[in-house]
């Protein structure tokens, strides 16, 4: 009999009654129930599938590793499993396993311990999608971890060169799963949790110039002293890849309030307030502009 199928209709039933309990809210007793099923149909894919998708919606990767390596052991057919798999082995670090499942999804990634860190290039990815939406760029350096190249607003809890797990597969294609660059839509990753916070700290500038040029100068200042740097005076976010190639530029101006066009809100990521200042100098003896309310946001 198929792996795919129910032993017998007592496990049937009794897998009925899981997705009745899940159905209704009650995690709890659709778990309890599935894993005496797990146990009552060892060779059956079901129950350690539905298991692993349970404890991947809870971020508790060792229950989620568990009980995918069961599901693919018994269906290998099955993509979302691959993928669940993958990226519970990414972020225990079981990179033997991870590639494996990553290579199931067309990925060639030879078959070693070592970690994975590629450059797969810049994409949108939806920070706090469930609860505060911010759109940012990052870099992503396998399918699943990206650094956040862009600075995020304060109240994300999110830094540049943070390092974060996003969904392998971008949202659905739909109004709020689209990012506009350059007339093309560019699909939008979703993060799924913070893996580790950078030492990189966010200060906020006010420009007093009128001049996007200014603005310019001083995010190319900014990159060759290897700092962070994005406009939060725009009232859209997009890539804008000839200012700071690192950085997707971006902003809702409704978190700060508006701006007047004479002064722009801009953001600079740095370790210490001594490298802020000193590109900040040398900006404003070059466009001959003045600067204030530096302020350093975490």
């Amino acid at each position: 009999m198929s792996n795919l199928l129910p032993h017998n209709d007592a496990a049937e039933q009794l897998y009925r009654l899981v997705v009745e309990y899940d159905r209704r809210g009650d995690v709890y007793n659709a778990v309890k129930l599935c894993k005496r099923l797990a146990r009552l149909a060892p060779d059956w894919s079901v129950p350690f599938a539905f298991l692993s998708r349970t404890y991947r919606s809870r971020m508790e990767w060792k229950p989620t590793f568990h009980y995918c390596l069961k599901a693919v052991e018994h269906n290998n057919f099955d993509e979302n499993l691959w993928e669940t798999l993958g990226i519970a082995a990414t972020v225990l670090g079981e990179w033997e396993t991870a590639r494996y499942a990553w290579n199931q999804l067309g990925f060639h990634f030879k078959s070693t311990t070592e970690e994975l860190h590629l450059d797969l290039g810049l994409v949108p990815v939806r920070l706090n999608p469930t609860t505060q939406p911010e759109i940012v760029a990052a870099r992503r350096i396998d399918p699943v971890r990206a650094s956040i190249e862009s600075i995020p607003q304060p109240s994300s809890g999110r830094r540049y060169k943070d390092l974060i797990l996003v969904e392998n597969k971008p949202n659905p294609t739909g109004t709020s799963g689209q990012f506009f660059h350059q007339s093309k839509k560019l699909p939008i990753h979703n993060e799924l949790q913070l893996l580790k916070s950078s030492n990189w700290h966010t200060f906020s500038v006010l420009l007093h110039t009128p001049s996007q040029t200014d603005v310019d100068t001083l995010a190319n200042l900014c990159l060759s002293a290897n700092l962070g740097f994005d406009n939060w005076s725009n009232a859209t976010r997009f890539f804008q890849p000839n200012i700071h190639r690192n950085v997707a530029e971006y902003f809702d101006q409704t978190i700060f309030g508006k701006q007047e066009r004479e002064v722009f809100l801009v953001a600079i990521a740095a370790k210490q307030l001594g490298d802020v200042s000193a590109v900040l100098e040398s900006w404003r003896v070059i466009t001959l502009r003045d600067f204030g309310g530096v302020e350093a946001l975490g």
